[in-house]
């Protein structure tokens, strides 16, 4: 299957936040991506800040998500925005190792990797609660983004235990999962129903 990269999303959290990055750290997911678009770049800091202490606690790789300056100004050279993002800040990928860029066509990926990104995340695959008035882009353009680019592109959107067997033949180098780690009540049951 590859890597599980959970995305957080406070305001799905059914439980306090800080508990549920809690319980996703410590389960085993690969990374955790501090999305949070709707703080403010200040409370993004400061989440930002926590989040590291906790992801560097049970050793989970965490890249910082929207907000440039914050991921500079904290040192972490791991980072991931959107393409239209990218376009305007090119600079962030000179402080940047990992920079991941969300793409929903071939061509958006191909930009992207001109413009320096070192990983792909597709989306959304499937139908989502979180963008229901958007139409998914379907396993066979993830597969077309796969073959687009040399970088290793990740399946974002709508991806649960029920739906993750369809990916089993597009060579992705993994998945990354919102809705349903932040509102799992055991990240580690959930993780292992996602490599079934």
């Amino acid at each position: 299957m590859g890597k599980i990269i959970a995305i957080t999303n406070r305001l799905l959290s059914r439980r306090d936040f800080w508990d549920q990055i809690e319980l996703i750290a410590a389960s085993p997911v690969d990374t955790i991506v501090l999305r949070e678009k709707t703080l403010s770049e200040e409370d993004y800091f400061d989440y930002a800040k926590k989040t590291l202490q906790i992801c560097n606690v049970h050793q989970t790789q965490c890249i910082l998500h929207t907000f440039g300056k914050a991921a500079v100004r904290l040192h972490v050279p791991r980072f991931q925005c959107s393409l239209e993002y990218l376009e305007t800040h090119s600079s962030i990928r000179y402080y940047m190792s990992t920079l991941g860029v969300s793409v929903h066509t071939a061509a958006e990926a191909r930009k992207a990797e001109l413009l320096g990104a070192t990983y792909i995340v597709a989306s959304h695959v499937f139908p989502t609660s979180c963008k229901p008035d958007d139409p998914p882009i379907g396993v066979s353009t993830l597969r077309d983004i796969c073959g687009a680019v040399s970088l290793p592109v990740y399946a974002l959107g709508g991806i649960t235990p029920q739906t993750v067997h369809e990916l089993e033949d597009v060579p992705t180098a993994g998945i990354v999962v919102m809705s349903g780690l932040m509102q799992c009540d055991d990240a580690n049951a959930y993780v292992a129903e996602l490599k079934k």
